[in-house]
């Protein structure tokens, strides 16, 4: 079996990425920390992103009511910065 080029493996793995998908989730993954904060974004961590629905994770209970109270506010603030995203709702978990 003959080895394969640096170029043909990276050609099979960019066009098998799709790269929408990854630009989107840094975009939420960046707006998430620039409109909360370094304190809030320490202790969450984005789950996934469908249909307008953000899951988020947080540390512990206590930060999940917190943030649970703050959601449209959170919302808001998102959709003023990158309307692009179409957020909708935020799940805490």
């Amino acid at each position: 079996m003959k080895a394969k080029s640096i170029k043909d493996i990276l050609y099979e793995y960019l066009a098998g990425t799709n790269f929408k998908e990854i630009n989107e989730k840094i975009n939420i993954e960046t707006s998430w920390k620039n409109n909360v904060g370094k304190t809030i974004s320490n202790n969450t961590k984005i789950i996934s992103y469908k249909k307008g629905t953000l899951s988020i994770k947080t540390s512990n209970p206590i930060w999940r009511n917190e943030l649970s109270l703050q959601k449209q506010n959170l919302i808001n603030k998102i959709k003023e910065t990158h309307p692009e995203l179409n957020i909708k709702e935020i799940i805490f978990r």
